[in-house]
């Protein structure tokens, strides 16, 4: 009998859908950028760098390039004067809006909230 060249997958060696999840949606900016195109039908780079504050233009441009490798963006040439480029998400991309909207809703209930308390307190104490 002869043994199989490649390795065989087992069920339980099979990647975990929030690590491999993670791995995109992970990264920082992505969920931002997400978050903001999902506001609009597409926006101009100049105009997510603008709204993300902060951003290297350097690093937005890699994660708009990793969110078109992975069909969640799609980046649009305009030839318009003065010609542009848009980006805009596509169906993968907008089904991320619940993932957001949950993220969103926990954050304001745990984290912004133990923020605010955190505020408050050393208001209280200076």
């Amino acid at each position: 009998m002869q043994m199989p060249t490649h390795p065989v997958v087992l069920p339980d060696e099979l990647p975990c859908p929030v690590e491999a999840a993670a791995r995109i949606i992970g990264r920082k900016w992505t969920l931002q950028i997400v978050h903001r195109l999902l506001n609009a039908s597409s926006k101009r780079f100049c105009e997510l760098q603008e709204e993300l504050g902060g951003v290297n233009p350097g690093t937005l441009t890699s994660r708009l390039k990793m969110l078109e490798d992975e069909g969640l963006v799609v980046r649009e040439q305009v030839s318009s004067i003065p010609p542009h480029v848009e980006y805009s998400l596509t169906d993968k991309g907008r089904e991320l809006a619940p993932v957001i909207a949950e993220i969103s809703d926990w954050s304001q209930r745990w984290v912004c909230h133990e923020e605010q308390k955190a505020v408050e307190m050393r208001l209280k104490t200076a």
